[in-house]
């Protein structure tokens, strides 16, 4: 898959079907869009894409940063991601969006959106909108439907507060995949690794939406190979209780140095609240219960 960061000066594509959106989680929504501009390109036999934004308009935290929707994104066999900063466009209306950069800059033969897409400046332009300017130009316009999932929108906000709750499980099916940070392996106090119980750290930050603090049932992708882990998400009251949000993962059965690596914890289920222990013993033997629980979860 091939990544374009628009820049004005951008040479024109000749013929593409697009699917359009924020697309912050490539959540079942998501898929549906994506899926259909695919679909569109396959029958018209002109290459598929992907329009986003590298970072929410409103500055709001998202569910996967851009790195890893690029990565979920390129599994669906999308042939190009054109990828734009939000201030690049934010000044156009509806009409110069359409008509500057799907249909002159980027050739759109296509174009697919979600029922409640908002664009142009000021959000002016919908789904509505979208569609009669395509119409105009002679390109196609598909508006997706509504996702339902037990009764209910499936959306990113409901994704997000599903996290804040601490309910990965519900997320993940919304979701379509396990939610998961990849993040570079951080050196910490070792603490872990003196109690017998090796840890790795890495940050949580800011730009992800807001997970509820907690015990976790995890998997570790280590080489392509899915170790069963169980992750404390949180400010560890116990030991440190920092301002920032770590994450500190003890990988079962695995005890290689993983510092500097870059590696992916998946989130499958929520144990249970993070607490502070009287000492570290007790946090020791929790830990090693919560290792039990994590094996018995995945079982």
């Amino acid at each position: 898959m091939k990544t374009v960061t628009l820049a004005h000066s951008f040479p024109r594509a000749v013929g593409t079907s697009i699917a359009l959106g924020m697309f912050d989680g490539v959540h079942m929504g998501h898929r549906r869009i994506i899926s259909a501009a695919k679909n569109k390109s396959t029958e018209l036999e002109i290459p598929s894409s992907v329009l986003l934004f590298s970072r929410s308009p409103k500055n709001a935290s998202v569910l996967l940063p851009l790195r890893d929707r690029l990565r979920e994104i390129e599994k669906l066999g999308i042939d190009t991601v054109y990828v734009y900063d939000f201030e690049e466009i934010s000044g156009l209306t509806p009409e110069e969006f359409v008509q500057n950069e799907l249909c002159e800059k980027l050739g759109a033969k296509a174009v697919f959106a979600g029922y409640n897409y908002r664009f142009g400046k000021g959000a002016a332009g919908s789904a509505d909108t979208l569609a009669s300017l395509c119409a105009d130009l002679d390109i196609f316009c598909g508006i997706t439907e509504e996702v339902d999932y037990l009764g209910e929108s499936v959306s990113s906000s409901r994704i997000r507060a599903l996290l804040a709750d601490g309910d990965v499980e519900t997320a993940n099916k919304l979701l379509t995949y396990p939610y998961y940070l990849t993040s570079e392996v951080l050196h910490g106090k070792e603490l872990g690794r003196k109690l017998g119980l090796p840890t790795i750290n890495q940050h949580f930050d800011r730009e992800h939406a807001p997970m509820a603090h907690g015990i976790y049932y995890t998997k570790t992708i280590i080489d392509g190979r899915a170790y069963i882990s169980v992750s404390n998400l949180g400010v560890r009251p116990t030991v440190e209780n920092t301002e920032n949000t770590n994450l500190e993962t003890h990988i079962i059965g695995f005890d290689g140095d993983l510092y500097g690596r870059e590696v992916k914890v998946e989130f499958y289920g929520k144990g249970r609240d993070e607490k502070r222990f009287a000492d570290v013993e007790e946090l020791r033997r929790e830990v090693e219960r919560d290792c039990r629980r994590a094996i018995e979860f995945f079982k």
